[in-house]
C-alpha cells in the first residue's frame, strides 16, 4: 500500500464526507477506489482525492450527482452552465435566509412579550406561538405590510400582543385565586379585556377581518381552561348588565 493511499475512514476526515457517502458514489460508479486490501476495504489514492474534492465543488454550487457523473467524464463545461446553477444556487440560499430571518423575527416578538415575567403559564406560551406560526402562514401577504397589524416586526403589534398576553396571564391568576366573577376586581379585568378588543377591531380593517374569517383551519389549540372559559363568560355577562 502506498504512504499517499488513504483508507475510507481516512478520505472521510480529511474531506467531511461521510464513509457512507462515500461508499455509496462507489455504488454508483461516481468515486472508484483505486484499490482494495484483504478483507474489500477501499484505498483511494491521490487522483480519488483530487476527483473527491471536485465532485463537493460543484455539489456546492447546487449540481446533482448525475450532472456530476457527466461534467467530470468530459472534464470541460459551459460556463453558461455554471452560471445558471450558480444563479439557481444564489436564488435557494437567499429563500433559506428569508426563512431564517422570519424564524429570528418571531423568537424575537415572543422573547418581548414574556419578558419580565418569572413563571409562565405553558398552555398560554404554546397558544402565543401556534397563533404567531399559524397568522404568518395564512397571512404571509399581509404581514410583511409595514403598518400592518399582522406585522409581527411592528412596534405596535409587539405591544399589543404583550397586553393580550399579560392579560391573559391576570385572568389565570384571578381563577387560581378563586375571585368572583361578578366581583369588581373581575370587573376591572373584563373592561379592560374589552377595551383592548375594541382597540384591535379598530386596528383592522374591514378586509382584514374578511380575511381572517375565511381561513381555512382554526387555531385549534386554546389558551383557557373550562375553568376560565366560563369565568369570561359570566364576567362578560355580569358587564353587559352593567351597560
Amino acid at each position: 500500500m502506498s504512504d499517499n493511499t488513504l483508507t475510507i475512514g481516512q478520505l472521510a476526515r480529511r474531506t467531511g464526507v461521510t464513509v457512507r457517502t462515500l461508499r455509496y458514489y462507489d455504488k454508483i460508479d461516481l468515486l472508484k477506489p483505486t484499490d482494495y486490501k484483504e478483507g474489500g476495504h477501499r484505498l483511494y489514492s491521490q487522483k480519488d482525492l483530487l476527483r473527491l474534492q471536485q465532485i463537493q465543488s460543484l455539489k456546492f454550487i447546487g449540481f446533482s450527482l448525475k450532472e456530476i457523473v457527466d461534467v467530470l467524464d468530459s472534464h470541460d463545461i459551459e460556463g453558461q452552465q455554471l452560471i445558471d446553477s450558480i444563479t439557481f444556487k444564489k436564488r435557494e440560499l437567499m429563500a433559506e435566509l428569508e426563512k431564517i430571518q422570519q424564524t429570528i423575527d418571531q423568537l424575537d416578538h415572543m422573547q418581548t412579550i414574556i419578558s419580565g415575567y418569572g413563571k409562565i403559564d405553558v398552555t398560554l406560551f404554546c397558544f402565543m406561538i401556534h397563533s404567531i406560526l399559524f397568522e404568518e402562514e395564512n397571512l404571509h401577504e399581509q404581514s410583511k405590510v409595514k403598518d400592518s397589524i399582522h406585522n409581527f416586526r411592528s412596534t405596535e403589534r409587539a405591544q399589543l400582543d404583550k397586553e393580550y398576553f399579560s392579560l391573559f396571564m391576570d385572568l389565570k391568576k384571578l381563577v387560581a385565586n378563586g375571585v368572583n366573577p361578578k366581583s369588581d376586581e373581575a370587573l376591572a379585568f373584563i373592561k379592560q379585556l374589552a377595551a383592548l378588543s375594541d382597540k384591535t377591531l379598530s386596528m383592522l380593517g374591514a378586509e382584514q377581518i374578511h380575511l381572517a374569517n375565511q381561513l381555512d383551519e382554526p387555531n385549534i389549540l386554546h389558551p383557557f381552561t373550562e375553568e376560565e372559559r366560563a369565568f369570561l363568560e359570566r364576567a362578560y355577562a355580569d358587564m353587559s348588565k352593567d351597560v
